[in-house]
């Protein structure tokens, strides 16, 4: 089974599991920061803690004589004969707490996020929210410069804002880098170019132009990882596994990185054998939409794909955040390939939670945001591009995993049927699985 390492800073240092204990109270994880499932023991107790996002998944079950099993993948522990009715996770920013002899559980929330959900927006105090960002961003990267020292780095770039913004500071923190982005090979025409360099043949609008032009702006190298569509499909029974879900934007999207982390295993042997340490590394983009509820519906096919609730834009966010509890389409994919995935926009989520909801509702609140933040360290075609899905892959016309999906047949239900047949669901049982984007999770101990 994969290994899902935990990434822990406190302070800005790097933290190994083991400085932590089962007696340790809720106070000592409100100081962390990072992605992390952890399972530790002590005398006749179990602590299990997950990140105050739960970017790590968590997962356990206890036996009929009390022993306490856990993993990061639901279907590990099915394979190892856990029922799924009797599997739970732990929810994002909780401590459970399990003392068998006793037959107790308790679950304590050890750090709320704070949003600022209603809060109407004040222009004037905007330079001052991207100042905060912005030395958040500079610390985190920072941090991530020391703990990644002498490791393999690659950076997800779609070419788009967050992702860009990444690779940018990376590039600043980070010796050892390599961008690497996607295209489903075939999936726009080529078209005769004059030649500028940047991904000749390809629609000006696609991911691949213009991660190419980032590229090359920032001064790195760019691997370029082209998939057919056949192989996609081949790839969808790893993406619902290791992925933790059948829902059509989080399978999309984690198609898209298992065809990256694929190529990056090719491109480091045996990294799926690799010591913790020595595993190559992603950063990605991942949780700014969330972050900043930059979502909108993809209309493809006649149809509306990715619906949403109709919420104001601050209920949005959180409602979207709270969502990041399910759903495992970067950590674990990466995973399932033997490479260790970092968003560090999650490390930092109050410093975004915190914007007021009203300034999230102007259009373009995100590229306003950016540039008072980054300011010329973003290429200026970037704060211009219009917004474009990963699923999706060009501005031009939908090309990306969604059509390549769609066009194949496999909807939303097929996706939940797969996924039950792998996994040994039934379709009610499924449906207590995840609701409201969180896993299922228990207050009281397991068969009281």
């Amino acid at each position: 089974m994969p290994i899902v390492s935990n990434f822990i800073l406190r302070d800005g240092v790097a933290l190994a599991a083991d400085q932590l204990s089962a007696s340790d109270a809720g106070e000592t994880f409100a100081r962390l920061t990072g992605h992390f499932a952890l399972h530790l023991r002590g005398e006749g107790t179990h602590l299990l803690a997950r990140d105050l996002l739960g970017v790590n998944k968590l997962f356990f079950a206890v036996g009929p004589q009390g022993e306490v099993d856990s993993s990061s993948y639901f279907h590990d522990l099915v394979r190892r004969g856990h029922a799924p009715a009797r599997i739970w996770s732990v929810p994002s920013g909780h401590l459970v707490r399990i003392s068998p002899d006793r037959r107790a559980l308790v679950l304590e929330k050890y750090s709320p996020l704070t949003f600022a959900d209603d809060a109407p927006a004040v222009d004037a105090e905007l330079p001052r929210h991207a100042a905060r960002i912005r030395q958040r961003l500079e610390a985190t990267f920072q941090a991530l410069g020391r703990a990644l020292a002498g490791r393999r780095v690659y950076v997800t770039l779609s070419g788009g804002l967050d992702s860009t913004t990444v690779a940018a500071l990376a590039s600043a923190h980070i010796a050892d880098l390599t961008a690497i982005t996607f295209a489903v090979a075939g999936a726009s025409p080529r078209r005769p170019r004059d030649g500028d360099g940047f991904a000749d043949g390809y629609d000006e609008g696609s991911d691949l132009r213009y991660a190419s032009r980032v590229a090359a702006a920032l001064g790195i190298p760019l691997h370029i990882v082209e998939v057919g569509r056949d192989a996609l499909v081949e790839l969808l029974d790893d993406v619902l596994l290791y992925g933790q879900d059948y829902r059509d934007f989080n399978v999309h999207c984690g198609l898209v990185n298992a065809a990256l982390g694929r190529a990056i295993a090719t491109l480091s042997p045996a990294s799926d054998r690799a010591a913790p340490g020595d595993r190559p590394v992603v950063l990605t983009g991942d949780t700014m939409n969330e972050l900043m509820a930059d979502y909108t519906p993809v209309q493809y096919a006649a149809r509306d794909h990715y619906a949403l609730p109709r919420l104001a834009a601050g209920r949005l966010r959180r409602f979207l955040v709270g969502g990041l509890d399910s759903g495992d389409r970067e950590v674990g994919i990466f995973a399932r390939w033997g490479i260790d995935t970092v968003q560090p926009y999650a490390l930092i989520p109050d410093a975004y939670t915190t914007l007021p909801g009203g300034f999230l509702e102007a259009t373009g609140a995100k590229q306003r945001l950016a540039r008072l933040v980054m300011g010329e360290r973003v290429p200026d075609f970037i704060y211009d591009r219009p917004k474009v899905r990963a699923q999706v892959g060009g501005s031009e016309e939908v090309g990306g995993t969604l059509a390549a999906m769609v066009d194949r047949g496999i909807d939303g239900a097929e996706l939940e049927r797969r996924f039950r047949d792998l996994v040994g669901f039934d379709a009610p049982e499924l449906r207590r699985w995840i609701r409201a984007g969180v896993y299922r999770f228990t207050t009281s101990y397991p068969g009281d």
